[in-house]
């Protein structure tokens, strides 16, 4: 009741004021009680009071952190800081104590079999896409044999029903409305279960929180534990079904990584969106702003008019120089056998690549396949807000005058934005703030909503040139096909085509006004 509820420390020791007649133990006790019934405790491990990394796997004896260079124990012997991880093994054993959620956990067993029962959720029709289980890398692991030690077994992917298939996602938050201080929550997605439930917060599998307060460093260093977790279920872990009443052996397989795209540079240990080679899932170079000092770089298709450009003065969209799993685990080996520190860098700017990821251990995942881009950071928290910068006069350094809408129709268009929130349903969504006077205030599922619902009609007539109205409406009609339950395999190509047709227009129309 008290993590559910978010009650306070202070509330708890009060209420045995208020329930004078009741015996209501402590904190303390209540959590020593949770923790032997429920089999679980958590691990602590010394990690950079600043969390650059965590003393463990090739860290594990140094006093110092390589990275900032700070003690790793005071005068006393104590560690300063400790990283926290909740180990995944009890977590995942501890579902199949109840019938209740063995039944549920069967969704994922049940998705190719046919069912007459329409409450139940099931396979997509033919020709369709609905899950994560339609995908072409989840398709593969059924037909493959896991390797222990380097030899091929009996056993494939996914053949037990009671196999768990397990998404991961990390992504630094600030805690503190100073922004001064962030962290790193570390959690697991349970894709056995239904997606009506998949993602309720009692249902999220957090195995830890990276505390912080700068940004880590070295992420592979925190999850040493859950990879050594994630190996021993490969090759199985005795549990006892209580829905069968049977021991048996539980094998859980990690199929997705997702994040925004500086988690998953860390998480993969590559360069990032800034780097020479900043795509994960193609070989694009990127090129620096002509006349800047600043080391980031863009990845225009068209960079014929750049001085720059390479070999390759356009890229063709419909066939990008794309990444193969075999590739970048070859290219992250290059990084780190590398004779000597200089010839490493060389090698990790050419290839975008910082060298090994702990995840190449884990059999399931594909690079760059089991990578996706988050479609919130992507979509909602950068192309919309980069647009509106755009349309508003604030994108960059850039003379947007061409695509420019004055800000006293921004005003008027953010204040009926924000007072259309008395028609709209409070089930739809929480109303939208008056997001010029408060951008701060809007939030990925606000810029959602905008843009879908609002936009299009508020928009209408407002450009200085209808084809830039017209090119944001393409976009929105992507989108919605984006977000909906369940596609076809044309629309699919459909998505393919008019992404990379709003790409290429894009960037002709700035040609042309820049021209």
């Amino acid at each position: 009741m008290k993590t559910k509820h978010g009650l306070t420390h202070e509330f708890w020791a009060d209420l045995p004021l208020v329930f004078e007649n009741e015996t209501i133990e402590t904190l303390r006790y209540i959590r020593t009680r949770v923790k032997f019934l429920s089999g679980l405790d958590r691990t602590l491990y010394d990690c950079c009071r600043m969390s650059c990394c965590c003393f463990v796997g090739p860290f594990a004896n140094l006093q110092q952190c390589p990275y900032c260079k700070l003690d790793r124990n005071r005068p006393n012997g104590t560690p300063y800081k400790t990283f926290s991880y909740i180990p995944l093994i009890p977590q995942l054993s501890a579902l199949f104590s109840s019938e209740e959620q063995v039944e549920t956990m069967q969704y994922r067993a049940r998705y190719f079999e046919p069912s007459n029962d329409p409450a139940r959720d099931g396979r997509a029709e033919q020709g369709k896409i609905k899950d994560v289980f339609d995908g072409r890398h989840y398709k593969k692991l059924l037909n493959s044999f896991l390797d222990i030690e380097g030899h091929s077994t009996n056993h494939k992917f996914f053949s037990d029903r009671r196999d768990i298939a397990l998404g991961l996602s990390s992504d630094g938050f600030a805690p503190f409305k100073k922004r001064k201080h962030s962290a790193w929550p570390l959690i697991l997605f349970n894709y056995n279960l239904p997606p009506t439930i998949r993602f309720w917060l009692e249902n999220i599998i957090c195995i830890g929180v990276i505390p912080g307060p700068k940004a880590v460093k070295d992420i592979d260093s925190f999850l040493v534990p859950l990879i050594g977790d994630l190996e021993q279920l490969e090759m199985g872990v005795k549990t006892f079904d209580r829905s069968a009443r049977e021991m048996f052996d539980l094998h859980a397989h990690l199929i997705k990584l997702f994040g925004d795209m500086p988690a998953m540079a860390k998480l993969m240990r590559m360069k990032g969106h800034n780097g020479i080679k900043p795509c994960r899932g193609c070989n694009i170079m990127g090129v620096r702003v002509v006349g800047s000092s600043a080391t980031t770089h863009y990845v225009p298709l068209d960079r014929s008019r750049h001085p720059d450009h390479g070999d390759i003065p356009v890229y063709d969209a419909a066939n990008l120089p794309l990444r193969t799993h075999e590739e970048m685990v070859r290219q992250a080996q290059e990084v780190d056998s590398a004779p000597n520190v200089t010839q490493s860098n060389r090698l990790a700017t050419k290839y975008g690549i910082n060298g090994s990821s702990s995840f190449h251990r884990v059999q399931s995942l594909e690079y760059p396949g089991s990578m996706p881009h988050d479609f919130m950071h992507l979509i909602w928290e950068n192309l919309i807000k980069n647009l509106i910068a755009l349309w508003t006069g604030n994108f960059k350094d850039l003379d947007n005058s061409a695509y420019e809408i004055p800000n006293d129709v921004w005003q008027d268009m953010s204040r009926a934005a924000a007072a259309s929130g008395a028609d709209v349903p409070a089930a739809f969504r929480a109303r939208l703030p008056d997001f010029m006077a408060r951008p701060s205030e809007m939030t990925a599922d606000a810029w959602s909503f905008f843009t879908l619902y609002l936009a299009p009609i508020m928009l209408y007539g407002k450009f200085p040139t209808s084809a830039f109205y017209r090119h944001f409406v393409r976009l929105v009609e992507l989108l919605k096909l984006c977000l909906a339950f369940e596609i076809t395999e044309e629309e699919v190509d459909a998505l393919d085509t008019g992404f990379r047709k709003w790409v290429e227009d894009y960037e002709r129309y700035v040609v042309l006004l820049a021209t």
